[in-house]
């Protein structure tokens, strides 16, 4: 009944600014400086500089710091910036018997964080055994390879891929991926209704856990327009063997061709050449074989080849 009394005269105002006032002064309190125990989250970054590739790069240092109590507060709670460090700025001892781990030395690990996080005083770090996993690393030159896609207009055509200046790259990282890359792309692109000369500046995508010594090339591309030609061709036997004959039938094949119009003159038909693999035919158990062109100029795309398989026939000479 007292309580119900004393709330009677009290009107909720009161109470309102009296969690108002206490936030204020909480706030105030947070502009302090302080010295107490944080975990801090720490990512050490990979760079061109350091001789080997850490494996886990993320990961919590306990430490005593002083600070704003603000900031403070923040890495208790996990809500601060996580602190971003070069590899090259830590001295590592290799762990005996280990060929993967080594040991982070405190000091310049201390002098690290001062740089990377401004805002605190690192006092002490608490944790005992800074160890960290690391890969030798390797740099090698990369080609880099195109993920532009070129949809023309009417009656145009590419001549040959996309040129890069430059057109490779140094890659750094771990040697077991190092080994998988077989170059770097470039960033997916789609350039529609695509005619004359392109050229810019593109994206290259680093794939996960390496360095790139380039961010982006330059490219260049002739679209032009083109025109059907079509030819007829003899077909030949490559490989054929000595003291061996061989007869072919159809003896002749017609090749169609999308030739770019400024080369069309150009295109004769002793500059191409239909070709039948006589490694290849001896394993056709059908007798026929698949007819291929070679020799084909820049910028020219087979249509059709008629027929695309040919009967073979081969005798021994005596």
């Amino acid at each position: 009944m007292k309580f119900n009394r004393i709330t009677h005269y009290i009107k909720p105002s009161f109470w309102i600014f009296l969690v108002i006032s206490a936030l204020l002064w909480y706030i105030t309190q947070l502009g302090y400086r302080y010295t107490t125990e944080i975990p801090l989250s720490v990512e050490v970054t990979n760079d061109f500089s350091s001789r080997l590739w850490i494996d886990q790069p993320r990961t919590t240092i306990h430490c005593r710091a002083e600070g704003v109590g603000s900031k403070l507060l923040a890495h208790k709670l996990h809500l601060a910036d996580r602190l971003v460090i070069p590899m090259s700025q830590l001295t590592l001892v290799p762990v005996p018997e280990s060929d993967e781990l080594f040991r982070i030395d405190k000091t310049s690990l201390t002098g690290a964080l001062a740089a990377s996080g401004k805002e605190l005083r690192i006092l002490e770090i608490l944790d005992t055994a800074l160890t960290i996993r690391v890969s030798p690393i390797e740099t090698r030159r990369m080609a880099i390879l195109s993920r532009i896609d070129i949809l023309p207009a009417r009656q145009h055509m590419p001549i040959g891929q996309p040129r890069f200046r430059p057109d490779s790259v140094d890659v750094r990282g771990p040697r077991s991926l190092l080994d998988s890359l077989s170059g770097i792309y470039t960033r997916p692109r789609r350039i529609s209704d695509a005619k004359g000369t392109l050229s810019g500046h593109i994206e290259l995508t680093p794939p996960a856990g390496t360095l790139l010594s380039e961010r982006q090339t330059d490219y260049r591309i002739d679209i032009v327009p083109y025109t059907q030609h079509t030819l007829d061709l003899p077909v030949r036997i490559r490989h054929l063997e000595k003291q061996t004959q061989a007869i072919v039938i159809p003896g002749r094949v017609r090749v169609t061709l999308n030739v770019p119009l400024r080369d069309y003159e150009r295109i004769r038909e002793e500059q191409l050449h239909a070709y039948v693999d006589y490694r290849d035919a001896l394993h056709q158990p059908s007798g026929r074989s698949e007819v291929r062109i070679d020799s084909l100029p820049l910028g020219t795309e087979i249509l059709r080849i008629e027929p695309q398989d040919v009967e073979t026939f081969f005798t021994r000479r005596p």
